[in-house]
């Protein structure tokens, strides 16, 4: 072999090692961001199971707070309004004009 074949030899080793290092490089790399995508969405999954829960406590609450229970027990209790007596209420009827 001649100094010019054991070049190009040379040069044809370090473009395949080249091409082997970036096939490798590339293979590698994606494989790391797959495993960090799947944690990702782990995590993902999990805040959206804290969010549920979340979201039927606070749903669990607001039917709470909105019961007419409690919004007559606050009115008596904390508000002091009482139911009116017989005298207290008077009838309002609307006449009509058709005679």
């Amino acid at each position: 072999m001649n100094r010019r074949e054991r070049n190009r030899n040379g040069l044809r080793l370090a473009v395949l090692a080249f091409f082997i290092f970036l096939v490798l490089f590339t293979y590698s790399s994606l494989n790391l961001k797959i495993v960090d995508l799947g944690y990702r969405q782990h995590e993902l999954l999990l805040a959206e199971a804290r969010l549920r829960l979340e979201i039927d406590s606070l749903l669990a609450q607001k039917a709470g707070l909105l019961s007419l229970e409690r919004m007559e027990r606050v009115a008596r209790e904390e508000l002091g309004y009482q139911y009116p007596e017989a005298g207290q209420i008077i009838k309002v009827v609307e006449r009509s004009d058709d005679r």
